[in-house]
């Protein structure tokens, strides 16, 4: 197993931190104690550790350790959402669930329901105004900034294979179907349309798709 590191906090601490945060955040009265966000921290963090252990990329390792730096908003962002969607795992009721979401959205602008299920491994890259609804996706997915993936008026949603990733401004909407090792360029929008495997697809000003020659394993994750 890959070494995990912790930057400048430990499971205590971080549990603190996030509860000082929901108390400043939601003054009603009602706060969520340090224990009861330690209940989900441990498998939390495992599961943060098994994300970021497949981004070979400089920000998630401290040489050869995957590291975690909760000072880094895109590690936040992402350790907020798995806090979020291990207490809606447990518990859809749960009040921490949806605190938590709300919080991500307060401070990363990412707007990522507690019950969606993102695959084991996945990357936030400055996630500002991103929303992701409740569709299927594939392992290894990365979105960037100003993203949507949503569903149409009928209440579908697309389903996205593996090795995925979103350039800023991207959409996925409706009943589409993507394939996998799949680019989706900046500010293009997918909407009930299909998309084979190993393909980049771009609008200029019409959508138009050609070869992926590199694989999005190599792009993002490692």
């Amino acid at each position: 197993m890959t070494e995990f590191v912790l930057r400048d906090t430990t499971p205590d601490r971080l549990s603190a931190y996030v509860a000082a945060q929901l108390d400043r955040f939601f003054p009603d009265g009602r706060p969520i104690t340090e224990e009861v966000i330690t209940a989900f921290m441990s498998e939390a963090l495992e599961r943060t550790r098994l994300c970021f252990s497949g981004i070979a990329k400089k920000k998630f390792r401290e040489g050869e350790r995957v590291m975690f730096n909760y000072l880094h908003p895109d590690h936040y962002a992402m350790f907020l959402y798995l806090l979020s969607n291990t207490a809606s795992r447990r518990d859809p009721a749960h009040p921490l669930a949806f605190r938590l979401f709300y919080l991500n959205k307060i401070l990363h602008g990412l707007d990522v329901y507690p019950d969606t299920a993102l695959p084991e491994v996945f990357q936030f890259m400055h996630p500002a105004g991103t929303i992701l609804g409740q569709a299927t996706y594939g392992n290894y997915f990365c979105v960037y900034q100003g993203c949507s993936v949503g569903c149409d008026e009928d209440g579908v949603f697309p389903v996205i294979g593996e090795h995925v990733v979103l350039y800023a401004g991207a959409s996925i909407i409706g009943r589409s179907t993507i394939g996998d090792n799949v680019v989706i360029g900046a500010n293009t929008m997918i909407l009930h349309q299909d998309v084979p495997s190993n393909k980049i697809v771009f609008s200029k000003p019409k959508l138009e798709t050609r070869e992926n020659r590199k694989h999005v394993l190599d792009r993002r994750f490692r």
